[in-house]
């Protein structure tokens, strides 16, 4: 049977122009599949991008990035009560806001300098496997390879084509957001996350500065979304209110986010198959940080990797190389030290109890009224008016150390 190449990437976002990049720099025929008019035309985030694994695919001086994020700022708000505190670093370039109708582009450009061919505006509707390998039925018509590397996001149409898994409310955020163009923006990079934002829906709000526009938006679990019957335009309008923003909004999206953790990610394998990026789940949120598109770059260029040594060793189906090689990579590692902090980040209580009780320990210390109490005592009673012990709150604080 004929192959139309070594490898297929279904998806031109981060992850899969990575592993295309790496996969054909490893002499591998290499196509990729983008459903987008060009990368980036489908593609939604946050906007910061932690670039310690784009160094290692590309020249960083060349890439389109806008702004060094250089001060992370945390907003706890209550009311009208609101805790601010931020950290400061003008030295740091770990990371960077990032807007991803300019950054995908320039990705795939280099993708096809370096011979890698990029079909747009090609729908992936169905996969089988047959005869070695894996047939994608696409809006062109059918194309064959020995693997498939999966990098559609978060809906995995690859993986549920071959009847490898279904979607879930429980692991699915929603990502909504707006780009706008202020009169004025900071001189230097910021990001700022948002707590108690929300109206008690389960989520945060972020706020990036970019060169000249700021990225404003919220990421809420779907379920919350669908108990509350909230409306995902509304949410973004109602923040950017509240945050006081005007100008003029270039760009609204809204996007699905994984959300499975490292202990219930999908499968990352089948015969033929790898899974990379938001298709695997790939999503850390421990309380400091929260990292997706290096992840999905890292991914990338672990399977482009691992499609070579498959390969070479004549068993296409013998996938199980990709998830020892993931094993190995900062991608697993950093996904297994936040299990801990991910599960707290699933707690209700960190969107509607904590951020209140927060803000009444302050307001209690910062007010004199003739009879002091130390902050412990004044702890412990706001902690027993919620129906909590401090045993319980402890608890849940450790699990981001």
């Amino acid at each position: 049977m004929s192959f139309d190449a070594d490898v297929i990437v279904v998806g031109g976002g981060l992850a899969g122009l990575s592993a295309g990049i790496t996969a054909n720099r490893e002499g591998l025929s290499t196509l990729i599949l983008e459903r987008g008019e060009y990368s980036g035309a489908k593609n939604v985030s946050g906007g910061r991008m932690y670039v310690h694994a784009l160094k290692s695919l590309v020249n960083l001086e060349e890439a389109p990035l806008e702004k060094p994020i250089v001060r992370e700022t945390y907003e706890i708000t209550c009311g009208e009560k609101r805790l601010t505190f931020s950290f400061y670093d003008p030295n740091t370039r770990n990371s960077y806001s990032v807007l991803r109708a300019k950054f995908d582009p320039w990705l795939a450009k280099k993708a096809e300098e370096e011979g890698v061919l990029v079909m747009y505006e090609t729908l992936v509707h169905d996969a089988v496997r047959e005869n070695q390998g894996i047939t994608v039925r696409t809006s062109r018509g059918d194309l064959r390879a020995k693997l498939v590397i999966e990098a559609d996001g978060v809906t995995a149409g690859v993986s549920r084509y071959l009847g490898l898994r279904s979607l879930s409310p429980d692991s699915l955020m929603l990502g909504v957001k707006e780009v706008i163009k202020p009169d004025s923006v900071p001189e230097e990079g910021e990001a700022r996350v948002l707590v108690g934002y929300l109206n008690g829906l389960l989520g945060g709000g972020f706020m990036y500065v970019n060169k000249d526009t700021l990225s404003i938006g919220a990421t809420v679990k779907v379920n919350s979304l669908q108990k509350e019957r909230v409306l995902a335009r509304d949410i973004v309008e109602d923040l950017r209110t509240k945050l006081g923003v005007e100008g003029e909004i270039l760009e609204y999206s809204a996007h699905l986010i994984p959300y499975y953790g490292y202990t219930k990610l999908p499968p990352l394998t089948a015969p033929n198959l790898l899974v990379t990026g938001d298709a695997a789940g790939f999503l850390i949120n421990d309380g400091f940080v929260i990292r997706g598109m290096d992840l999905a770059i890292g991914s990338g260029i672990v399977a482009g990797r691992a499609a070579k040594k498959i390969l070479d060793l004549g068993d296409p189906s013998n996938t199980k190389i990709y998830e020892d090689m993931l094993q190995e990579s900062f991608v697993m590692k950093d996904l297994k030290t936040a299990s801990r902090a991910f599960q707290l980040m699933n707690n209700e209580r960190l969107f509607k109890v904590y951020p209140e009780l927060f803000c009444r320990v302050l307001s209690r210390m910062f007010t004199v009224e003739g009879e002091r109490k130390t902050l412990m005592t004044v702890f412990q009673e706001e902690v027993k008016r919620d129906g909590l012990t401090l045993t319980q709150v402890v608890r849940d604080l450790t699990k981001v150390m």
